[in-house]
């Protein structure tokens, strides 16, 4: 039986020049934004080439965005049988996140020849396990990747540090609450770039502080008052401003040059729940932290394709 999965993605912009790219390794570098540095190979993988196609992606936007990649090619990996493999520089930006990933790089393979009759660089249909499948950068399959949620949620793991000062944080709440059974909500607040980005692409503006205080009520109201808020974003100025307002249960943890997006991405999925308006940093929060989730409105974007597929995830304009 052969099996036969249709990808739909946009038209991928990296055509391999065949004749400069023998080897999987000269491919490599044309999938990343970044220059990169000679790879120290295992031993094991020196004595290793893909007998069938493999899956990979090109490196395009930050950390959410590099998950979705990394994410959608390990789900079309595991739906084809395909071997998985993603440049060395979307692994480095995850590796300083996430402990021990599974799909190694594709630089271990780069002394393997590069079968260029085989790829499909343009998404119309994948049907043999001969054929290669080539992902686009911004690659976003969420009806695929959350048939596994669980799985992805424990391929995340973050590194201890990020665990460890993810506790103290949500410690630090307890103690100025003074309680002993918080539950505790994630709230993601993109400003920022995403103001242009909005306007160009769904003629929309920037979530209003009334979406996020409409949402913290109601939790309010759902858990009797005795919840806390955790507050990340690239705007900390906004937020405190604009979401505080003498509410002793909000707190703003984002430090503008002080806290990395994986600290703040981790304190967001070690809440119970979530809170976020537009990206797909705020979505891999609340799916990692695999409670009920509130989101903003925005037609046709992938938090809403995400906010379909899983339960207890709930639009809210």
């Amino acid at each position: 039986m052969v099996f036969v999965h249709v990808f739909l993605f946009p038209l991928y912009d990296t055509m391999p020049k065949k004749k400069e790219m023998k080897f999987l390794g000269d491919f490599e570098q044309s999938l990343c934004t970044t220059n990169l540095k000679p790879v120290r190979i295992p031993l094991y993988w020196k004595h290793h080439c893909p007998k069938d196609g493999i899956v990979t992606v090109a490196q395009g936007g930050r950390l959410g965005n590099q998950m979705w990649e990394y994410a959608s090619t390990w789900a079309v990996a595991r739906r084809t049988g395909l071997e998985p493999y993603v440049p060395r520089c979307i692994r480095k930006v995850l590796d300083e996140v996430f402990e021990d990933l599974n799909i190694p790089p594709l630089g271990y393979v780069s002394h393997c020849p590069a079968k260029w009759d085989s790829v499909i660089t343009t998404p119309e249909f994948w049907s043999y396990t001969n054929q290669s499948i080539l992902l686009p950068r911004f690659a976003v399959l969420p009806e695929l990747v959350l048939t596994w949620v669980d799985d992805i949620r424990h391929e995340f793991r973050f590194k201890r540090r990020l665990v460890e000062a993810s506790r103290k944080v949500l410690e630090s709440a307890n103690q100025l609450l003074n309680s002993t059974a918080l539950v505790y909500v994630g709230i993601h607040v993109r400003r920022t770039d995403y103001r242009d980005y909005l306007w160009r692409t769904h003629k929309m503006f920037l979530a209003h502080e009334d979406f996020f205080i409409e949402a913290m009520n109601y939790f309010r109201k759902k858990f009797g008052g005795n919840v806390a808020f955790l507050v990340v974003s690239d705007d900390p100025g906004w937020c405190r401003q604009n979401l505080l307002k003498g509410q002793s249960d909000v707190f703003v943890v984002s430090k503008g040059g002080v806290t990395s997006p994986g600290q703040d991405l981790a304190i967001m999925a070690a809440c119970n729940h979530s809170i976020i308006d537009y990206g797909t940093f705020g979505v891999w929060g609340a799916i990692l932290a695999s409670g009920e989730t509130i989101l903003y409105n925005i037609t046709n974007h992938s938090s809403i394709r995400v906010s379909e597929l899983l339960p207890n995830w709930h639009v809210m304009n």
